[in-house]
Order: structure tokens, then C-alpha cells, then sequence
């Protein structure tokens, strides 16, 4: 089984080409929902959580406050880190064990979609990777149109991360997600007829 990373800026459409993928055969391993799942609460992570950063970061049902945790980090460079020093250990052994049963069950291709895959050097053990990228003001204009923000806003999330023109150069292959969803399936059908053949 071939395994190939999936990332791309935030609002850039990697999500859309993953349901894609996934419509066209490959097995999704999506790093945000193992996210999810580490965290549920009793688990290891959650207690580890619980533990570092106070019981007010939970919800009346014990699950994370997850806005509250996202504006506790994102001021918090230190507090970020021991977060991710946390998750992403059990996000990694999970998904080594959900692509193991992928491999088990036939599956030709396994795609791990993971949003800060350069972030995190993933890129290290994962290749090839498929980039989603766009224009600025295509990005800026989704997530405003997504999350309900300001320009201003959208600007700084999309600055919190490593630019597009950055992870361009890093990627094995880049998918332009400008023009219109036909558009968008015709590339990645044609990186995934490519993959499969090399």
C-alpha cells in the first residue's frame, strides 16, 4: 500500500480533495479526528490535559472547551507547545495503527490528511505529499466565509501558519484550488492515476 500525505492551508480546500480521494478509492486517516478521539475524556490525553491546564478548559459535559483551549494557545507560544508535546505523540500512534489496518484490508493507497503536516515536519517520514493551495484572497475569502470572521482576523489565522509559498517548495505535488469543483477532481484524479503507477 502506497501512503501519501495530504495538507494545505487553512481554508485551501483539503478537505474537499480528501472526500474526493476517498470517493475515488484511497483510505482517509484524518489527523483532526484522532485529534479528537485522543481527547475524549478518561483518556490519557485528556487527563494530561486536565492536569496541565485546569479543570475550567472543560465543558459541562467533560469534554474540552475547545475555543477556550485555542484562544489559551494561540497567545501562548509555551502553552501551544505543551499541548501538542501531549496530542501528537497519540495522534501518530493511532494513525500508524489505523494505516496498518488500511494495508490489512487491501486498501491500494492511504491518504493521511494532517493541516500542519510541514508545521511538524511530518514531511520527514511521510512523502510524497500532496499540497492544496490557492491564492490569498481566495483563502482569505473562504475563512471569513467559513468561521464568520473579519478580514482582519482571517489574515492573522492564515499568518499563524507557514505560507503557502513555503509549502509549495516542500510538497510533491500541488493541487491549485482557484476555479471550480470539476476543475478541482480532474487534478486530483490525475495525481492519483500518477501515484498509483509509481
Amino acid at each position: 500500500m502506497k501512503l501519501v500525505g495530504l495538507t494545505g492551508g487553512i481554508a485551501s480546500g483539503k478537505s474537499t480533495v480528501a472526500k474526493i480521494l476517498q470517493s475515488l478509492g484511497a483510505a482517509i486517516v484524518n489527523a483532526d479526528d484522532l485529534a479528537r478521539e485522543v481527547v475524549e475524556p478518561g483518556h490519557e490525553a485528556w487527563k494530561e490535559i486536565v492536569a496541565s491546564f485546569g479543570a475550567d478548559i472543560l465543558q459541562s459535559d467533560q469534554t474540552l472547551d475547545r475555543q477556550k483551549l485555542r484562544t489559551l494557545i494561540f497567545n501562548q507560544p509555551e502553552a501551544r507547545k505543551r499541548l501538542e508535546s501531549i496530542i501528537h505523540p497519540r495522534v501518530r500512534a493511532l494513525a500508524e495503527e489505523r494505516i496498518r489496518d488500511y494495508a490489512a484490508a487491501g486498501y491500494p493507497v492511504a491518504i493521511y490528511e494532517v493541516p500542519l503536516l510541514f508545521e511538524g515536519n511530518l514531511q520527514e517520514w511521510l512523502r510524497p505529499v500532496i499540497l492544496v493551495a490557492c491564492d490569498v484572497e481566495t483563502q482569505t475569502a473562504r475563512l471569513q466565509n467559513r468561521d464568520h470572521l473579519t478580514a482582519a482576523d482571517a489574515e492573522k489565522h492564515i499568518a499563524a501558519q507557514m505560507s503557502l509559498k513555503d509549502k509549495r517548495r516542500l510538497a510533491d505535488y500541488v493541487i491549485e484550488n482557484n476555479g471550480s469543483l470539476e476543475d478541482l477532481e480532474r487534478q486530483t484524479r490525475q495525481i492519483l492515476e500518477e501515484l498509483k503507477t509509481t
